[in-house]
């Protein structure tokens, strides 16, 4: 089989959809299935955090590669079927010389468009998204949560659909190696004891709610500190979106090699991630397989992944979630219990396993589309 896949989300830094499109290609040629697997994109002068990183320039161009040389190319190759990583990463399918795959990690710019888009732009990105979801020929989500989200907004038939879950990777492992950890503790004036909270300045990521009731727990807790990694959401600054709030003790990282991040994990007493919305959420069952355990959120796609593993909180109550932190730094007994489930959900999320389950979707969707 000749599978090509958009290695556009590859030029950005750690994001999901940079980290399923690096995992799903990697997994995919390690089946030894005699499968030739073929990045596309045009040259990119361009790497950031996110999409919204790009210049309009870098986009316009992007668009005329996608509409007219990435078919001709596609056909040029031999390609039995074509993936796009992201939602928006296909032309018009019926441009298209072989059967399209689109994965869908969920439809937040949707959901909670007010935070993204003016009205304008975000009815604009909804018909475009919608257009795809109705000519893609199949549609991967990474949750049960995203596809019956996806569904109910879209009208789609159900057996447009699969799900297959992300994995963890097998570098996120518990990191005791002390001249590592004291090393990548120095490299981000890391504090001695902190609760660490994955996110960015992104508005759904929630990290206002984690500082809120970092805040609280400081009261009683003044030892530990808040460490907040992650990159600056569209050129917001944390000192612009965090103004007004109480900021003593929270250490602001900024990006985290991917290299330093199974440290970081190890180094924290604890993850806390209460974001709003998930499509479905991989620092929850990293910091598990690094042997941290994690206080999230109770909405979306999280319950779905972390199971039984986490103490799970209403993200919108900072006190409900102070009183978990608590509870989590008070008991040993419950830190031993939640480290062990931990590493035992995070084991079962394997990319392997996601690889062989997206090949078998890409099977079956070049079976029908060659009747």
């Amino acid at each position: 089989m000749r599978i090509g896949i958009e290695g556009l989300p590859l030029f950005f830094h750690r994001t999901g959809t940079s980290t399923y499109t690096h995992e799903l290609v990697q997994n995919l040629r390690r089946l030894g299935l005699g499968d030739t697997v073929v990045l596309f994109g045009r040259n990119q002068r361009m790497a950031g955090s996110s999409y919204h990183d790009i210049s309009y320039q870098e986009r316009i161009a992007n668009y005329f590669y996608k509409k007219y040389r990435l078919p001709e190319e596609l056909f040029n190759r031999r390609i039995d079927i074509y993936h796009s990583p992201r939602d928006m990463g296909l032309p018009k399918p019926d441009r298209m010389p072989c059967p399209t795959v689109m994965t869908l990690h969920d439809i937040i710019l949707v959901r909670m468009s007010h935070d993204y888009y003016s009205p304008v732009r975000a009815r604009l990105y909804e018909r475009r998204l919608l257009e795809r979801v109705r000519s893609v020929d199949h549609i991967i989500t990474a949750s049960e949560f995203s596809r019956r989200d996806a569904i109910d907004w879209s009208g789609v038939e159900p057996e447009k659909f699969s799900v297959v879950h992300n994995g963890v990777s097998q570098k996120f492992n518990p990191v005791t190696d002390t001249e590592k950890l004291n090393r990548v503790s120095a490299r981000y004036s890391l504090p001695e004891r902190f609760i660490l909270c994955v996110g960015s300045t992104e508005p759904r990521k929630n990290v206002r709610a984690a500082i809120g009731a970092f805040g609280l727990l400081r009261r009683s807790r003044a030892d530990i500190s808040l460490v907040v990694t992650g990159t600056e959401y569209m050129g917001l600054t944390p000192d612009k979106v965090f103004t007004g709030l109480d900021l003593d003790g929270v250490h602001f990282a900024g990006y985290i090699a991917d290299a330093d991040m199974a440290a970081v994990y190890s180094l924290a007493e604890a993850l806390l991630f209460p974001s709003l919305y998930e499509g479905f959420g991989l620092p929850p069952l990293e910091s598990m397989a690094c042997g941290t355990p994690v206080v999230t959120a109770n909405v979306t796609s999280i319950p779905e992944v972390v199971g039984d593993a986490a103490l799970m909180v209403d993200p919108r109550d900072n006190g409900e979630i102070a009183a978990a932190l608590e509870m989590l730094l008070s008991s040993s007994e419950m830190r031993e219990q939640l480290v062990s489930r931990g590493l035992r959900q995070a084991a079962a999320f394997s990319w392997h396993n996601s690889a062989e389950q997206t090949r078998r979707i890409y099977e079956k969707v070049i079976a029908i589309h060659a009747h």
